[in-house]
């Protein structure tokens, strides 16, 4: 009996409806953590004035924005998916 299994007869939950939870916390996680990235990306990019350490933090800033703005949006379906089954 896996960890998610025992909770739910526990709880009298369904693994599903556990895993749906677990998703959309992430979410909330992983959405602001982007949108914070967001905006440093946005504030660095207008102080930047050719410096090529601000430019590589500016990269980092967008790609961490992006690669958290398609997780959220993922675990948001992925929670939608297993809250509906």
């Amino acid at each position: 009996m896996n960890y998610l299994n025992a909770f739910a007869s526990v709880n009298k939950m369904n693994t599903n409806e556990i895993l749906a939870q677990r998703f959309y916390r992430f979410f909330k996680y992983t959405r602001n953590v982007a949108l914070i990235t967001f905006i440093v990306f946005f504030i660095l990019n207008a102080i930047n004035t050719g410096n090529s350490i601000l430019y590589w933090i500016c990269y980092g800033c967008l790609m961490v924005s992006i690669v958290g703005a398609m997780q959220s949006v993922l675990l948001y379906v992925l929670s939608k998916y297993y809250k509906k089954r």
